[in-house]
């Protein structure tokens, strides 16, 4: 069956691109993409060009009516079966394809829990209405949704959760840690929701302490770097602290780390978890959001209260003083991510939920 993927950019330091990437590249069914821009098109479109996926990306902005019609050219030039997108603006694209196509099946992939404005939810009620399927990538985001769109519980709805595999390093990086300190590993957008301010708070309480021989790395980018900078500034913490920006090498850096740390408090599943699961660490995360539905507390990680510094520190304490528990724990993640989070398990899910919508009248 033919699928056409729609994508705001081929950003790949998020995990929607990703995870696209990711069906196109391991699944048999033949494959078209619309991305609605050209961002990040330098740095990841070859990846995806190298699939042997036919792509399609525009610049017309947000003028609606102009990718409507670029779509339905597409769509039957290539004889689209079904269409899957996600956010508001592709999920309106999907909705306006269905109106003009009504018998390609669409398939909204939820991807995050935050709640539209009035506008918006107004607009996606009716559309979704014509749906036929919706995924939601965590149990956490399925609950929320629905206190949104109470009418999603009588609709199709499947929670498959995102499949990665472990990030391959790659030895020629400068950032690598080399010093003989415990490191603390975030792989994170520089976002309130992303919580990187308890990690502040913890680390220069952990220099009070006497564990002076802690480094935090903070692998992304995003509209609080500044802020954050000026905090670590502020506490002196330049030498325990890199804010890295993004990187594509994450494998080496989860090679060198002794902990993974993601501290969000409104996270809709967290693939840079799982890929530290899949790496083998022991993990701290937030309990919030969808991250204990990856971390069982003291089984495979530690679950921590996202707005409390005191106890980020004494889990960070806790590992770095027992090696034993680093590694039970570290073991125990690595099986689970890899029987639950695996990109089979993900692709297959999918590869069923396609036959499932194209067989439904």
């Amino acid at each position: 069956m033919n699928i056409l993927y729609l994508l705001p950019s081929y950003n790949l330091y998020g995990g929607t691109p990703k995870k696209t990437l990711d069906l196109i590249k391991h699944s048999h069914n033949p494959s078209f993409l619309y991305v609605w821009s050209k961002a990040y098109a330098e740095e990841f479109k070859q990846e995806f060009i190298d699939c042997d996926t036919v792509i399609y990306d525009n610049v017309s902005g947000r003028n609606v009516l102009r990718h409507v019609l670029n779509l339905l050219k597409i769509v039957d030039k290539h004889n689209i079966q079904i269409i899957q997108s996600q956010f508001f603006f592709g999920e309106l694209l999907a909705g306006l394809i269905k109106l003009f196509r009504p018998k390609i099946k669409t398939i909204i992939a939820f991807v995050g829990s935050r709640s539209p404005g009035k506008v918006k939810r107004t607009i996606l009620k009716s559309i979704y209405k014509k749906v036929d399927a919706f995924v939601y990538i965590s149990k956490y985001v399925k609950k929320e949704k629905e206190l949104v769109f109470p009418k999603l519980k009588k609709y199709n709805g499947y929670i498959i959760y995102n499949g990665t595999n472990k990030p391959k390093p790659d030895n020629d990086f400068e950032e690598a840690p080399s010093n003989n300190n415990f490191n603390l590993l975030c792989v994170s957008g520089l976002t309130k929701i992303k919580n990187v301010q308890v990690l502040i708070e913890s680390m220069s309480m952990l220099l009070k302490l006497g564990h002076k021989s802690i480094t935090l790395l903070v692998a992304g980018d995003g509209p609080e770097k500044e802020n954050f900078e000026l905090q670590i500034k502020e506490k002196n913490l330049q030498n325990n602290i890199k804010l890295l920006g993004y990187k594509k090498n994450i494998g080496m850096l989860l090679n060198k780390a002794d902990v993974f740390v993601h501290p969000c408090y409104i996270e809709g599943f967290g693939i840079a978890v799982a890929e530290a699961m899949m790496a083998k660490k022991p993990i701290i995360v937030s309990n919030a959001g969808a991250l204990p539905e990856l971390i069982t507390n003291n089984k495979t990680g530690l679950v921590v209260p996202p707005f409390k510094p005191l106890q980020w520190a004494e889990a960070i304490i806790r590992l770095k003083e027992n090696k034993a528990l680093c590694k039970k724990l570290a073991q125990q993640a690595k099986v689970h991510a890899e029987h639950t989070f695996s990109i089979k398990n993900y692709v297959d899910n999918y590869s069923q939920l396609y036959k499932t919508v194209v067989k439904q009248a």
